[in-house]
């Protein structure tokens, strides 16, 4: 009897079906979930693109301030927000030079251990009192010719949770961010 079983052919395939289907199944479902993250990220990239031109070109950058969080809020409406929140958007500018960004504000390395330390004096570039390892002034969009750079973040829902579980640690959401460093335009010579 267990010979005859083994001989026969009818139903391995309905058993076959059965090991591999799960697995396809999560793969197709991995994949919609990839390509939602890949999509948000790419509107979030673009949006902030159009934020960083908006106030580039605009007649008193920091007037345009309420326009380009607005713009990055409705472009990224598109997109489910794991958390309600709109998106973070944080503005630093670094006055007239690209070499300024993400560089610390320069100090006196009494020590020689290549960190600041407190008690040793510093310039303080953007203004706020204390030494920072970002010499951007924060909220700051920058005059005519300043560098600035836009950031921002965003927590995309997951739109499969079962298949997050899986690829980030049952988060269910995935944290997104982009960021662009622009001059803005030097022509104007406007007080705003």
């Amino acid at each position: 009897m267990i010979r005859r079983l083994a001989r026969d052919a009818a139903g391995v395939t309905v058993i076959e079906f059965a090991f591999v289907a799960p697995v396809m199944l999560f793969l197709l479902c991995a994949l919609l979930e990839l390509g939602y993250v890949a999509f948000a990220r790419s509107t979030l990239e673009s949006a902030i693109l159009d934020a960083s031109r908006r106030a580039r070109v605009a007649e008193c950058p920091g007037e345009a301030a309420g326009l380009i969080e607005a713009e990055l809020t409705d472009r990224m409406a598109v997109v489910v927000s794991a958390d309600g929140e709109a998106p973070v958007l944080t503005v630093r500018s670094y006055g007239d030079a690209f070499g300024n960004v993400g560089t610390p504000e320069p100090f006196d390395d009494r020590d020689g251990n290549g960190a600041f330390d407190p008690g040793e004096s510093f310039t303080d570039i953007n203004g706020n009192g204390q030494w920072d390892a970002d010499m951007g002034r924060t909220g700051d969009y920058g005059s005519f010719g300043e560098v600035v750079q836009f950031s921002a973040t965003f927590n995309v829902a997951s739109l499969l949770p079962f298949v997050a579980a899986r690829i980030n640690g049952n988060a269910g959401f995935y944290p997104i961010a982009a960021e662009t460093v622009v001059r803005n335009e030097p022509f104007k010579e406007a007080t705003c």
